[in-house]
């Protein structure tokens, strides 16, 4: 995990990296002459460099995703500026062992456990055709190697075998440590961990100047002071900077993947090593025939590669594609959900905290209701841009879901910024979009969550945060940015869960049961009734319908529920009218309900079941159908009165339904919404705009010889101004709370029913 560096920290990394930069160049006018002074005051700059950056990448290692790899690079660093002093201060003899090759050799060792650390957290070869490529490569070199350096260096008289050995390790041992980062950035930018390039670099001058070191040493001709000696600290200064490079924040990619750099040299690495080896062969003193079949042999083979070359390349254009379309939307070019938890995975190392915004349009059906599903798509091509723009200005990532819902990731450290980022992206949806001669203006639903810096939650389970909070806003009317809250939507998420599970089996365990509110007439009397749904859980205890029925209408459970109170309602009504009670019950019906083949038919038989007339029973449907499935209603709402069973709109005002709608759907009674009785008071002039919107409706009403209800009726002002308005009958509290049919003990025709605001 990187954490973010302070910016005190930031600015002591900077005058560190610029001390050591002058000491380099002050070193530098040492080799080059143009200062002089004694050895020590000459070597002092040397040595500051090379102590001076172990220090440095051991203060940055704590901010880098491997910071124990990195202090090894700093402890292999701080060696090998110790053997400088000491070989300095002391004297010893080129090319000789001598008590300062293990300080040197140190180096090597803590590069490959650094190494080691480094391969458990980033496999760098997985496959063995890689592997092979870096082998080809290294033995390539190594024969250069060989054939230049050590075999003089083995066939040395002067010193001993040992010292020859030791000698050879150098070059030996940095040839494999650049093995190691040649395979660790094989994978290119997108795989390797940061900071490989610098190491990388930094060690392809560590074998040049200890090969040249050697070669110098073998002819006598190394003195001190040489050109080797520029690349030695140089070396130290890279492997700091890639120390800095790897303690930066990874940055979030947006839109298509970069081209891996295997595409271009993977195919050519092992015809690389085989030209590296013909060439040397040819430098090599042979006989004109044997020169002559080895130029052939060579360019044979180099058309053999080019062939397997152009074979490998179709190979690899051919499997990105495949696995660009795999991670990708075909539709939108976004990333796919693989992609997105790819992305979420990458996100769990950064130093700055990750937010994810989950988009969801507002009533997206309409438009491929309205315009076709090709301009649906198109619109959601355009969609995808703008969120694509906005995730791009935000240093973040976009996805394509399903067909109306996206997800934006972005680097975010609080709540604040979060927030601020998904009102960009509502605000950007706000712009209207023309498509085929039409103006769209499609709001959105956004749901957020926070991962902060430290952790603590997995991808999947931020995704799912994210996920509710989307959910929120949309029971709540949508458009608008909500952002997750632990406490508050974890624990609601679980009661769904719970209402849900507990809700399919509550009718078998006889916790529903069916209430009955009454009507009162102009006339005074009461014999229809609204049958409402009470849940009493065993374990939940009194679940209230504005909980439950949201969450039965989205697990698919309303159908079983309505056909549950339809027929509760009907023995109800067939026991009344056993007793003389000849009363009317209203029942809601949701609307997928409503527009099933088979609904018509269950109800006449429910009906015929119980030895029921049909005008024994009304249906109460929303404003919703009227919207959504009016041409599908219309005929069953046409056969319903046909055989005798009202309909009535419910909630009528609040909804968005128009005055169309009521002209061609067949209905015969509208029921004011108790939002609009709520505001009448007794003084006409508080509830004025109250008042005019329930003279409209009962005026409507009138002009369609529709009954007109009033819902919500609490006080015996709000009656009387209803009553001059000229509605048919009153519902609400003060005429009578809702209750079980055991306590409605009124006398057949309602006679004997208490007086208003009694009950």
């Amino acid at each position: 995990m990187i954490l973010p560096a302070p910016r005190s920290v930031a600015r002591g990394t900077g005058l560190a990296a610029l001390g050591l930069g002058t000491a380099y160049l002050l070193h530098l006018t040492y080799l080059l002459g143009w200062t002089s002074g004694s050895l020590e005051w000459e070597m002092g700059p040397y040595l500051l460099v090379c102590l001076g950056s172990a220090a440095l990448i051991w203060s940055l290692a704590a901010r880098t995703e491997a910071p124990g790899a990195w202090r090894w690079v700093a402890t292999g660093t701080f060696s090998w500026g110790i053997g400088n002093a000491l070989y300095t201060l002391g004297d010893v003899q080129a090319g000789v062992l001598g008590f300062t090759d293990p300080w040197f050799l140190a180096l090597p060792v803590c590069m490959l456990l650094a190494f080691r650390l480094f391969e458990r957290r980033w496999p760098s070869l997985p496959s063995r055709e890689g592997q092979l490529d870096v082998a080809a490569q290294v033995m390539a070199t190594g024969a250069y190697l060989w054939f230049f350096v050590l075999a003089e260096q083995m066939q040395r008289a002067g010193p001993s075998l040992l010292s020859n050995l030791v000698s050879a390790l150098y070059p030996l041992s940095d040839l494999v440590l650049l093995t190691l980062l040649l395979a660790q950035t094989w994978r290119g930018p997108d795989g390797a961990p940061r900071g490989m390039g610098f190491l990388a670099a930094g060690m392809v001058l560590f074998v040049v100047a200890d090969t040249a070191y050697i070669f110098l040493a073998l002819r006598g001709e190394y003195l001190g002071s040489m050109w080797p000696d520029a690349l030695w600290p140089l070396a130290a200064l890279l492997f700091a900077a890639g120390a800095w490079q790897a303690g930066r924040p990874r940055p979030l990619r947006s839109g298509a993947p970069r081209r891996p750099r295997s595409l271009w040299y993977g195919p050519l690495a092992p015809y690389s090593a085989l030209l590296a080896g013909f060439t040397l062969l040819g430098g090599v003193g042979l006989s004109l025939e044997a020169r002559g079949a080895l130029y052939a042999t060579f360019f044979a083979a180099v058309f053999v590669a080019a062939r397997q070359t152009l074979t490998l390349r179709q190979l690899e254009d051919s499997r990105a594609r495949l696995e660009f379309q795999s991670r990708h939307d075909a539709l939108t070019g976004l990333g796919n959900r693989r992609q997105l938890h790819l992305s979420l995975e990458a996100c769990a190392g950064h130093a700055q905290g990750t937010g994810v915004l989950i988009v969801d349009l507002d009533d997206f059906r309409f438009v491929n209701e309205a315009l076709g599903h090709r301009a649906g798509d198109a619109f959601l091509q355009r969609t995808a841009a703008t969120l694509r723009d906005q995730a791009a200005a935000l240093n973040g990532e976009c996805f394509h879901l399903s067909a109306d819902e996206f997800v934006v990731i972005v680097p975010a450290t609080h709540e604040e910024t979060l927030r601020a980022a998904g009102e960009t992206l509502r605000a950007a949806l706000r712009e209207p979009v023309t498509l085929e001669g039409q103006v769209l203006n499609i709001t959105a639903s956004v749901g957020a969550a926070l991962r902060p810096a430290d952790g603590g939650w997995s991808g999947a389970a931020l995704l799912r945060r994210a996920d509710l909070a989307m959910k929120e806003v949309k029971r709540s009317g949508g458009n608008a940015v909500r952002l997750f809250d632990p406490l508050r939507d974890d624990e609601a998420a679980a009661r769904r869960v719970t209402i849900e599970t507990r809700l399919r089996g509550a009718a078998e365990r006889g916790e529903l049961q069916l209430h009955y509110q009454p009507q009162l007439e102009r006339g005074g009397q009461r014999v229809h009734f609204e049958a409402l749904l009470r849940w009493q859980d065993a374990q939940l205890g009194a679940v209230s319908p504005a909980e439950f029925v949201p969450v039965a209408e989205g697990a698919g459970l309303m159908v079983s529920l309505d056909r549950w109170v339809i027929a509760q309602a009907c023995r109800q009504l067939a026991a009344w009218r056993a007793a003389g009670r000849e009363w009317q019950v209203a029942v809601n019906i949701s609307p997928p309900n409503l527009v099933r083949p088979d609904f018509l038919p269950f109800l006449l038989r429910t009906l015929r079941e119980h030895d029921l007339p049909p005008a024994a029973l009304s249906l109460e449907v929303t404003e919703r159908l009227l919207i959504e499935n009016e041409a599908q209603a219309a005929q069953t709402l046409q056969a319903l009165l046909d055989l005798g069973i009202e309909v009535a709109v419910d909630d009528f005002g609040v909804g968005q339904s128009s005055l169309s709608s009521l002209l061609r759907l067949p209905i015969s009674v509208l029921k004011v919404d108790r939002a609009f009785v709520t505001e009448l008071t007794g003084d006409r002039a508080d509830g004025q705009a109250a008042f005019k919107v329930v003279q409209a409706v009962v005026g409507l009403g009138r002009a369609l010889n529709l009954r007109v209800v009033a819902e919500g009726v609490e006080t015996p002002e709000q009656a009387q101004l209803l009553w001059e308005l000229g509605v048919d009958a009153l519902q609400g509290y003060w005429i009578g709370r809702a209750a079980p049919p055991e306590l409605l003990t009124a006398a057949p025709g309602g006679a004997a029913w208490p007086a208003p605001g009694v009950v």
